[in-house]
């Protein structure tokens, strides 16, 4: 590899990335006094050497001679040096001259661009985004009428699969009835079904009389119970009422009593 080459920079690059690794894993172990720290200390700075010793063969970094790019670096060292003098220094510091934007503004006069054209341009562009905006709404009219026609397809396959359907219903029932011996058991079969179905329809008729009757008979006995607990509930107020009366009542008779009793002891000591 040749030095300065693209291939020994990036050569270099891994280098330094892999040495500065084994570098701070070293100092790593000595600093913690981990088993094995001087080992890997003398590694980590052997390596540090070794890239000390490449790094001596990279070429030096050139700068690139800005002065032909920018005068004015070459120029700005003189003591004498007047950036008045400089053909743009004018219009780089507000003063006079042929500037950029005179030269623009010329270059549209020469074009034949004015301020009409640019807003025409403008309207132009308007027009073309809401032109896009309504082709946009079509494009989604034209997405739902394909949509549209997709399904009346998938409409018109399933009516001719039900079709085909009813043709083989059709061939099969007359293959069951083509002689006259086979139509007329067929017939007898199909009543025989037929009043099957009537007596198990009347059956069915009757179970649903006795579960109705049932379900009456249920109900009125609920209603009924209910109507027992609400008198029952009653009776437990009613009883309540009565037993705070007859304690009043004895209250009353007791305070009445001992009200008679100490009249007759009025009376008693007055005769005396």
């Amino acid at each position: 590899m040749k030095p300065g080459s693209k291939k020994w920079k990036a050569f270099m690059a891994k280098l330094y990335g892999f040495g500065a690794a084994i570098v701070i894993i070293g100092a790593m172990f000595k600093i913690m006094h981990w088993p094995g720290a001087g080992p890997m200390l003398v590694i980590g700075l052997s390596t540090e050497a070794i890239i000390f010793i490449f790094s001596a063969f990279e070429p030096i970094h050139e700068d690139p001679n800005w002065e032909l790019v920018y005068p004015e670096l070459a120029l700005g060292h003189d003591d004498d040096f007047d950036p008045s003098s400089l053909p743009a220094s004018g219009n780089r510091n507000g003063g006079s001259g042929s500037g950029i934007t005179e030269e623009l503004d010329k270059m549209l006069e020469e074009a034949k661009i004015d301020s009409a054209l640019l807003e025409r341009l403008g309207d132009g562009m308007r027009t073309l985004g809401e032109n896009a905006a309504q082709l946009k709404g079509v494009t989604s009219a034209a997405a739902a009428t394909d949509s549209y026609v997709n399904s009346l397809q998938s409409a018109s396959d399933k009516v001719a699969k039900l079709s085909e359907s009813y043709e083989r219903a059709s061939v099969a029932i007359s293959g069951m009835t083509s002689s006259q011996e086979e139509g007329q058991s067929f017939g007898e079969q199909m009543q025989k079904v037929s009043k099957n179905l009537a007596a198990l329809n009347n059956v069915y008729e009757l179970q649903l009389k006795g579960s109705s009757a049932h379900l009456e008979a249920t109900e009125k006995f609920q209603s009924q119970v209910t109507d027992m607990m609400q008198n029952l509930s009653d009776s437990v107020q009613d009883t309540k009422l009565y037993k705070e009366n007859m304690a009043l009542l004895s209250k009353n008779l007791t305070d009445l009593n001992n009200v008679y009793g100490n009249m007759l002891k009025a009376m008693t000591i007055t005769k005396g």
